[in-house]
């Protein structure tokens, strides 16, 4: 039974080692392309620099939730019972893969400097200006009755004439688009002293690490409330994938 637990915290170990490796090589090849994508975007909104951004984060996520999945399958559920082992074994497991969800988060970290010129909020609190601008601007096709849209949307929408009940679309600006795929990015800034306080924290503490989840996507929420239901069911998914528990 010793050696089975030995053998399974060793590929444990090396599956780790190998997800790093693949990290490392992926960030460091990618981090200097990316400032210069940044710094070549003649687009105010540096969109090219966003799309590669948000993959490269991407993938970095898929390989913290392909370790979790295999945590949860090989050390928390595997098909053995252990003996006095087990505890140790554990403990050495866990400990791991917190080292690996650090190196993770640091790498996310320097992907994420790459755009730390941009100014999320000040873009955000652009948008909603000029929303402001133009709500009271439109006309009911049907019967051409003023129509002023109740809030800011960052997707179409059906908007209900007051006068006949015909249905308006209202398609948002560009600008309101672009800010509903940047609004996650813009909630991790107004929340990075929480990720950060989780970060610090010895040995990690998962009550601040959903403190900080909590934190994001109620901000997330703020910002794009109309995307509330699905952000919520992704915080739960997360929840899960980290055994976080929910309350």
């Amino acid at each position: 039974m010793e050696e089975t637990i030995r053998q399974t915290q060793e590929r444990w170990f090396t599956f780790l080692e190998k997800l790093e490796a693949r990290m490392e090589e992926m960030c460091t090849a990618a981090i200097p392309e990316l400032v210069k994508v940044f710094d070549e975007d003649q687009d105010p909104y540096k969109r090219a620099h966003g799309r590669m951004l948000s993959g490269l984060r991407g993938q970095l996520y898929q390989m913290m939730e392909k370790a979790t999945e295999v945590k949860d399958e090989k050390i928390l559920g595997p098909a053995f019972s252990f003996g006095q082992g087990s505890h140790t074994f554990r403990e050495a497991c866990f400990d791991r893969h917190h080292k690996f969800e650090e190196r993770a988060h640091h790498y996310i970290s320097l992907l994420q400097e790459t755009a730390r010129e941009r100014d999320l909020e000040g873009f955000y609190k652009e948008q909603l200006d000029a929303f402001e601008r133009i709500r009271d601007q439109f006309t009911c096709k049907q019967c051409g009755g003023k129509i002023t849209i109740p809030k800011m949307f960052f997707i179409a929408t059906y908007v209900t004439c007051t006068w006949c009940q015909t249905q308006n679309t209202f398609m948002p600006s560009s600008g309101a688009q672009l800010m509903l795929h940047q609004a996650r990015s813009l909630a991790e800034q107004r929340t990075a002293h929480l990720l950060k306080e989780y970060e610090n924290s010895r040995p990690k503490d998962p009550a601040l690490h959903r403190k900080y989840l909590r934190a994001m996507f109620d901000e997330w929420n703020k910002i794009t409330p109309d995307m509330a239901a699905e952000n919520e069911k992704f915080y739960l998914r997360l929840l899960k994938d980290y055994n976080i528990d929910h309350l």
